[in-house]
């Protein structure tokens, strides 16, 4: 049994008390593995797109050294979305902290929308899929932005390093979460993996709602792990807080057993 821990959290001030005080709980609980939502670490994109440059810097720059010390201080793996520069410009992506030591992959693919336009604002270049994954205790692990899982693309690409487990850190706000949970049940049943979805939460005022659409935008939380039998069987509420999953490779194996979909993939002539 391996435990994997969620904290569920708005944007965290420049401080780091907060996240080591939830970071403890995680580690005394068992978890050594830890996933934070999208914009945690920076600010929300529709803010980050008012900010100096600098000032984005800055607080990635801060954060990132905060979290570097913390992953060395408990002896952790932290997996969490960051702003960094890079040739002039900015670009997002995943970083991992694994107790002390920095990683760092860019987003594959970005939002596009007028209200909501990443590929736009940030500097990712993505010729080919390249998604993160690694080994935890036993299971293989893989990460993907929350908009990445819309893609069959990305999940041809991932499932090609045989992950057991897929962290999904996202930003989901308006009407969307039982959109959200549907689709990842969907990719967790087909795939036979686990999913463990953490959304941030908080709200960002809108600055021109003619545009932007409307005035307050929240982000729920209802962050949530899901078996690959795709049943939601952990999750957590609206406020700031942590989620231990405890996944069994063995059930694993057992549950992507009983359809067998990978398998009888292989045998036909439609699999790329």
């Amino acid at each position: 049994m391996s435990s994997i821990a969620l904290i569920q959290l708005a944007t965290l001030p420049l401080s780091e008390s907060r996240l080591d005080y939830y970071l403890k709980i995680c580690k005394d609980k068992g978890a050594e593995l830890i996933l934070l939502g999208e914009y945690v670490l920076n600010s929300f994109f529709k803010e980050l797109e008012l900010m100096p440059k600098n000032m984005i810097t800055r607080q990635s720059s801060e954060k990132k050294q905060s979290l570097i010390s913390l992953s060395k201080k408990y002896d952790l793996d932290i997996l969490a979305p960051l702003v960094l520069p890079k040739n002039g410009g900015l670009v997002k992506g995943v970083a991992r902290f694994s107790k002390g030591v920095f990683r760092f992959c860019e987003q594959q693919i970005l939002m596009p929308y007028s209200h909501w336009n990443e590929a736009k604002f940030f500097a990712n270049k993505s010729e080919k899929l390249n998604f993160m994954s690694f080994t935890y205790k036993d299971l293989k692990i893989g990460v993907m932005f929350g908009y990445e899982t819309h893609f069959d693309a990305s999940f041809l690409s991932i499932m090609k390093k045989n992950i057991d487990v897929l962290l999904v850190p996202t930003a989901s706000t308006f009407d969307s979460n039982a959109r959200w949970e549907e689709l990842l049940k969907f990719r967790a049943f087909c795939n036979g993996i686990s999913v463990i979805r953490a959304n941030r939460i908080g709200s960002y005022k809108v600055k021109n709602p003619k545009i932007e659409g409307e005035e307050n935008w929240k982000f729920y939380g209802d962050s949530f792990v899901i078996t690959p039998l795709g049943q939601t069987s952990q999750r957590l509420g609206k406020d700031e807080g942590v989620l231990i999953a405890n996944i069994d490779k063995k059930e694993l194996i057992k549950a992507r057993n009983i359809w067998n979909f990978k398998t009888l993939q292989k045998k036909d002539k439609f699999i790329i």
